[in-house]
């Protein structure tokens, strides 16, 4: 049975300000949000407590813009996390691939904000997590101890195309980042980041074994640098049906996945289907097994929530 006092690491949230934020900056589109419905759909989803985290793509380009709008954005989430303190932490937004920027943000977010961690987009402009223009950030992060969500966008340099980003585009972009976080070496420079991949780890458990037999001839990497760096990642759940759940409890143990949704950017059946087909049963997950899954990880990873929570019993 699931925990009714899960922990969804992977949960967004547009109150009003921030969707005024997102429309003024040029949004394509704002999704519709509420906080009576959120908490609607986390008692459902047997859900306790939700990291609040909002990818921000910048969508008015230029340093001051983005810099702007994701501490807009960020002040924003922490006032609804203030609000509620048993119920929402916050992995805050950091303006890449302004690198001054996004150190100056992340020293607020920490000491001000008192954020739980960040999200990142695999990508910034065309470089990749793990490319040179992340270290000085990384080495603050690594620092910290940080936690980083590892979220997509739309891949860099992409036209308009006929299959909506949502569908695959995303799958991959969390897959590049990833192996660029293995390869490029930066899993082994800062080992006290935390990186936390969304969807499952899009197309990576699938590519698993792919990874593992190629990586080595075609690109001189060392497969045991390989084989870690897969099980280094944690693996969120979001969105993470039955054809992408074998992959996964095949690439890593129950002790690298934790429980998420992806509520309110996918929609609230979505959102309810995935968490049925994980509580179907046909998964053969002993009890403590879901209970690392469903809040123990998170617990662990987040230590901050740990405290709060045990504070509110």
């Amino acid at each position: 049975m699931p925990d009714p006092r899960r922990i969804d690491v992977h949960h967004h949230a547009i109150p009003p300000k921030k969707a005024e934020l997102m429309r003024r900056a040029g949004a394509p589109h704002v999704i519709p949000w509420s906080l009576a419905e959120t908490l609607e759909v986390m008692e459902e989803t047997s859900t306790e407590f939700a990291l609040l985290s909002n990818a921000i793509p910048d969508f008015s380009p230029g340093r001051d813009a983005a810099t702007a709008l994701n501490r807009a954005s960020n002040e924003s989430t922490a006032e609804l996390v203030a609000d509620h303190p048993a119920r929402f932490g916050l992995l805050a937004a950091l303006p890449m691939p302004y690198v001054d920027a996004a150190l100056a943000e992340l020293e607020y977010v920490y000491d001000e904000l008192h954020a739980d961690g960040v999200v990142l987009v695999p990508h910034a402009g065309d470089a990749y997590l793990g490319d040179a223009p992340y270290d000085p950030l990384f080495a603050e992060l690594n620092r910290r101890r940080a936690v980083v969500l590892v979220h997509p966008m739309p891949l860099p340099g992409a036209g308009p195309v006929p299959v909506p980003s949502v569908l695959a585009d995303f799958l991959l972009d969390t897959t590049r980042g990833a192996l660029n976080l293995i390869l490029s070496g930066a899993l082994d420079r800062y080992p006290d980041i935390s990186f936390i991949l969304s969807h499952g780890g899009g197309f990576l458990p699938y590519a698993a074994s792919r990874v593992e037999l190629l990586g080595p001839p075609f690109f001189g990497a060392d497969p045991e640098r390989i084989t870690a760096g897969l099980r280094r990642f944690h693996y969120d759940l979001a969105l993470t049906g039955p054809s992408a759940l074998p992959s996964l409890l095949e690439t890593v143990s129950a002790d690298r996945i934790l429980f998420g949704t992806d509520w309110c950017a996918a929609p609230r059946a979505a959102v309810t289907e995935c968490v049925r087909n994980l509580d179907s049963g046909r998964w053969d997950l002993p009890e403590p097994s879901r209970a690392l899954i469903d809040r123990d990880n998170a617990l662990g990873l987040f230590p901050g929530v740990a405290r709060r929570l045990a504070a509110c019993v």
